[in-house]
């Protein structure tokens, strides 16, 4: 089962909170209150309506930014903390998800209920206050004719904790990001040093022991007389095995980076998402003019971090996919191969008039086939990736070793 996987459970999770922010997104303006028609295009709701846009909103944003710590973190904790699929399943990964989760309504439900889901005017309805123009020289409270809305609405609420758990998720969440990312690139620089200076033995002290013992071995058998040939046997073959040892040393340390080049991508599209929205907050709570042409950019690359994890999450699968003949599928080939591997893309599991079902029985027989032999592979790819961490471990199975070797090929 995919969801089997706690990678798999975050970027699900992460998943929806995009959708949830994409879909508050999706309403064309006509969410918000027609009080300010004269001010905003196609405003067909009421003050019920924009509060349940900036609800689902808030969530979808709250969530969605601290499950992107979530990963990172999760990616910390195997690759600088070593902590094997078990314990982070059990350990760390409700909090993955428990702290995201919580913090989203706990933030959402505390604006809704002190009033602090306004419409900016702007597209959104998550202005703590109510400032509409027309509200210029009344008190807060005041309905001015021909509308509905109190004038200041919210003021009386809790602008102030909108306001610092806005900037807890402006400011909180790249510092995360920024120092997960330090940590990881500081233990891959420090696995790539000590590989320059002392080998892949320095990463298994068995292979250094059996080097060691292959020497010791070599010497007893001079001094008793035994034929240098049984030396030559011995030795080589002990040699053999602390190569071996290099190498699943050395593939542990790629899949480590690539790993690290992961969580990357993902910071990276957290980046291009939200630094616009980010600096449109900043600016509207300093009271200062918003630039047209960052509105735009808000616009564009705000709806736009779910086909981010897409793509981050698909890449090492086309990759593989791409190489899987040879390097002769053209890029939409692997792709598709990527998105609906072999046995799984037009066959419904219907009988075959003519057949009586023999047909959809090869099918079946063809899929599960295909299943096996993946999931071979992925065990073989673990088994040659490490030695000494569990089969179960995320950095092998979560990703496959065969998906992270492909993203650094």
């Amino acid at each position: 089962a995919r969801l089997s996987i706690t990678y798999h459970r975050l970027v699900l999770g992460m998943c929806i909170a995009d959708m949830l922010w994409s879909l508050s997104n999706a309403h064309f303006n006509a969410m918000a209150p027609s009080d300010t028609s004269y001010v905003e295009w196609n405003t067909r709701g009421s003050q019920a309506t924009c509060s349940a846009q900036g609800f689902v909103m808030t969530v979808g944003m709250g969530s969605g930014l601290l499950y992107i710590c979530s990963v990172n973190l999760y990616y910390l904790a195997i690759v600088k903390y070593n902590k094997s699929d078990r314990y982070i399943r059990t350990k760390i990964e409700p909090f993955l998800h428990g702290v995201p989760i919580v913090f989203a309504l706990i933030y959402s439900i505390t604006l809704l209920v002190n009033q602090n889901l306004n419409t900016s005017m702007a597209g959104s309805c998550i202005a703590p206050v109510y400032e509409a123009p027309h509200c210029i020289g009344y008190e807060d409270g005041q309905v001015r004719e021909g509308f509905e809305i109190p004038c200041g609405r919210g003021r009386d609420g809790a602008p102030t904790f909108a306001l610092v758990y806005f900037f807890i998720l402006t400011f909180g969440t790249p510092i995360v990001i920024g120092t997960s990312l330090a940590m990881l690139h500081r233990d891959v620089s420090k696995q790539e040093k000590r590989m320059a200076r002392y080998g892949g033995g320095a990463f298994n002290p068995s292979a250094t022991q059996q080097t060691t013992d292959s020497a010791a071995a070599t010497d007893v058998n001079r001094s008793s007389g035994l034929s240098s040939s049984i030396s030559s046997v011995i030795s080589s073959v002990r040699r053999t095995f602390g190569r071996r040892s290099s190498s699943n040393s050395n593939q542990e340390h790629s899949n480590s980076r690539g790993v690290m080049h992961r969580a990357l991508a993902y910071s990276i599209a957290y980046f291009l998402t939200w630094s616009w929205a980010i600096i449109m907050g900043i600016l509207w709570q300093a009271g200062v003019p918003i630039p047209l042409a960052i509105i735009y950019l808000s616009s564009i690359f705000t709806p736009l971090q779910g086909l981010f994890t897409l793509i981050i999450f698909m890449q090492p699968k086309v990759m593989s996919a791409k190489r899987s003949q040879g390097g002769n599928l053209s890029w939409c080939e692997a792709i598709a191969k990527a998105f609906w591997p072999a046995g799984t893309v037009g066959k419904r599991n219907t009988p075959d008039r003519g057949t009586g079902g023999k047909k959809n029985t090869l099918d079946t027989a063809v899929r599960k086939s295909s299943e096996i032999e993946e999931e071979k592979t992925e065990i073989q790819a673990h088994q040659q990736g490490s030695n000494d961490l569990e089969p179960s471990h995320p950095t092998y199975v979560a990703h496959g070793a065969k998906e992270i070797n492909d993203e650094e090929d």
